[in-house]
């Protein structure tokens, strides 16, 4: 059995140090989207040609290709531009293929499939030759796949794409694979493409959180929206253009994150910029180093607006897949004896369901169909003065946000209920009227966002801060606009929270305590924007337009999720308690015992488990006074821990010991086999004089 001893090196750099990290040349990382003359593609382009010296660039590809991006790069002045396939790997390590790659100025990695250029040309002379125009100050760009495979570590796609809802629910899931040994051009860095029209922000801060644990390191995660573009100049300072965002995300000293147990995890306030066209951010000191005079200044110190009363959100719009889970969940823990369904004509299939459960179940309920003459009735105003819950259904938020009117008999009603603290259950896309704002036009129009198409309207005010979201992964044809939804709105309004959630998954939100809390299969995910002080928007604006494309730059925004059953407290920006939680580790110095949960989990056939043995041990006993005395007795290289690692069936026999002798401090990480093991549950225990822990892994064939 191979134990991995993995040391960390903590290095302060100076300024020299770090403009030394990024070698001499360029690199230009394009999300992807067609090219066109005179449209957005003309600016990042052209600094390719520019920063090329106008010189001979080669475009590479593993098909074949039409002529059409070599013209369009000698119509921004290159003095050259042509394809070559590179096919094979026996192709990729030619001589002749290398000494006429090197000529270039220019190297651009057309979209694709990464993994063919992973496995095909990795380690060959495509590889060094790529590395020899970087290094003599050339340009290596990409789009899409192409720019994929620009950072240091790249998802390599080996087991096909990873979709945002499976990574999101397990980021250790077999999709999720990693190439860190292939061009390798920017340091620390993990680009992904066709970002927001994907909705693939779940997916980068899953692939975050799968290398912290898995690669033991801390990436700068770049997600760059199709038809935009960062290009990079050799002190590592990236320049945002084109027509959409790029979204930085990384872990800084306020986020944590909890270990992955049972397909459960957390992770509180991971840092992100959103830039825009013009926006400058440094790879190297993680900041941004220009902001545009076109973004807006942002008031910190505006009175936070906290929820008024209790209320409860969905994820879906299925009503008949929650009666006897949400909606049954939510009328035992409020005073149910009058409840009042608030809904809109349209909408009496569906309503229905509700009316039924409630029937069948013998509940008193009144139903209160909204309409723009029924605002002044008498009869529904006592209807909802009598409720003391309210259900609230509906496909047209326009006609709900009729409660809203005040200065009507049936919104001032439900205004003052509001107001003395009678919840609130929302099915769906109703919820999306909880804030003071919500944006419209998310699902009808596949290019809402896109075209500008999203509408800014007025909610209910329930909680003014807030801007929400469901359905995020119902229909990828809707995951841009979706995606796009809650951080335009946010931006639009100076919202300083924003929701994303998904399926049957439910969220209350609490007056009392100001807090999020959830029962989610999927982690929801928490936007908060309470440090933004700049924000700006893009002013692109494609074909068949009635505005500019709905994205956002905002500088300090942190996101949230989490599946635990635990509470996001609105006031603090934090969770109340992290399950599991791996808090910032000393990794050169390490100060407890600590037994990791395995990864993969659950496991075919293979899964690393991670521990770590400190340098000192902290004991306690009674001084004469029966009061505490901790002794601390440092660890040096002489004395070693004598180390056990087990692994047990359920039935508690051992079945394999994996560590049996002594280790010196430092963190450790060993591979276990089990192909020769069937499925089921195992046990794995950490033992040494001083501590021991045990945790349960599957192993699923």
């Amino acid at each position: 059995m191979i134990i991995k001893k993995i040391f960390f090196l903590t290095l302060t750099f100076s300024l020299s140090l770090n403009l030394a990290l990024f070698a001499q040349g360029y690199t230009c990382a394009i999300g992807g989207g067609s090219e066109n003359y005179g449209d957005w593609s003309d600016a990042p382009y052209s600094w390719i040609v520019q920063k090329a010296d106008s010189g001979k660039i080669i475009i590479i590809d593993v098909a074949d290709a039409t002529s059409w991006l070599p013209n369009y790069f000698m119509s921004l002045g290159a003095d050259t531009a042509y394809n070559k396939t590179i096919a094979t790997s026996f192709a990729a390590n030619l001589q002749s293929t290398y000494d006429e790659l090197i000529t270039a100025k220019a190297i651009f990695i057309r979209g694709g499939d990464q993994w063919d250029y992973i496995r095909l040309w990795k380690g060959t002379k495509v590889d060094s030759a790529i590395q020899y125009v970087f290094n003599s100050g050339g340009v290596i760009a990409g789009t899409s796949a192409g720019a994929a495979v620009l950072g240091e570590v790249d998802f390599s796609a080996q087991n096909g794409s990873a979709y945002p809802d499976e990574a999101l629910q397990n980021p250790f899931y077999s999709r999720m694979k990693f190439e860190n040994n292939f061009l390798k051009l920017v340091p620390n860095v993990l680009f992904d493409t066709h970002f927001i029209e994907r909705g693939r922000h779940g997916r980068l801060i899953a692939m975050l959180y799968n290398q912290h644990f898995s690669a033991g390191r801390d990436l700068i995660a770049a997600g760059i929206d199709d038809r935009t573009a960062v290009c990079i100049y050799p002190d590592g300072i990236g320049e945002v253009m084109g027509s959409g965002a790029v979204s930085i995300f990384y872990k800084d000293d306020l986020t944590k994150y909890s270990t992955y147990s049972s397909g459960k995890y957390t992770i509180e306030n991971l840092k992100s910029h959103l830039l825009i066209k013009g926006w400058k951010f440094n790879f190297n000191t993680k900041e941004i180093v220009f902001i545009p005079s076109s973004a807006k200044d942002v008031d910190t110190n505006r009175v936070w607006q906290f929820p008024l009363t209790d209320f409860y959100l969905t994820g879906s719009n299925n009503i008949s897949a929650q009666l006897n889970t949400n909606l049954s969940d939510y009328l035992t823990n409020v005073n149910c004896s009058n409840v009042a369904v608030i809904s809109h004509p349209g909408f009496s299939s569906s309503l229905s369901l509700i009316i039924n459960y409630l029937s069948t179940n013998n509940y008193n309920y009144e139903v209160i169909s909204i309409t723009s003459s029924s605002l002044n009735s008498q009869s529904d105003a006592d209807k909802i003065n009598s409720a003391t819950c309210f259900v609230i259904a509906g496909d047209s938020l326009n006609v709900l946000s009729y409660l809203n009117q005040t200065g009507n008999l049936l919104p001032d009603a439900f205004q003052s209920s509001v107001t003395s603290s009678k919840p609130i259950f929302f099915f769906g896309n109703a919820g999306k009227i909880s804030g003071q704002k919500y944006v419209g036009n998310t699902d009808t129009d596949l290019y809402a966002s896109y075209r500008g198409k999203m509408s800014l309207n007025n909610g209910l005010n329930i909680f003014g801060e807030f801007v929400f979201q469901p359905l995020i992964f119902d229909n990828s044809e809707f995951y841009e606009n979706r995606t796009s939804a809650v951080l335009w709105g946010m931006m639009r309004s100076r919202n300083r929270v924003g929701l994303y959630l998904n399926g049957n998954d439910r969220i209350k939100i609490s007056s009392s305590d100001k807090s999020v809390s959830s029962v989610v299969t999927m982690p929801f995910i928490i936007v908060d924007a309470r440090s933004t002080t700049k924000v700006d928007s893009s002013t692109y604006r494609a074909s068949s337009s009635i505005g500019p494309r709905q994205v956002v730059a905002m500088n300090d925004v942190r996101f949230s999720l989490t599946n635990f059953n635990i509470k996001y407290l609105l006031g603090a920006g934090r969770f109340d308690n992290l399950t599991e939680v791996e808090n910032e580790i000393d990794l050169t110095q390490p100060k407890d015992f600590v037994l990791y949960q395995n990864h993969p989990n659950p496991f075919n056939p293979t899964t690393r488990i991670r521990f770590q043995i400190p340098n000192i041990i902290l004991s306690s006993s009674k001084d004469d006074n029966n009061g505490a005395t901790f002794d601390i007795r440092q660890l040096t290289d002489q004395n070693y821990n004598y180390i056990k690692l087990k692994v047990y069936d359920i039935l508690g026999n051992k079945i394999r010991t994996l560590v049996d002798e002594k280790l010196s401090p430092g963190f450790y990480e060993i591979e276990l086999d089990a192909s020769e093991l069937s499925s089921g549950i195992y046990f794995y225990r950490l033992s040494t004089p001083n501590y021991s822990e045990t945790k349960s892994m599957m192993l699923l064939k």
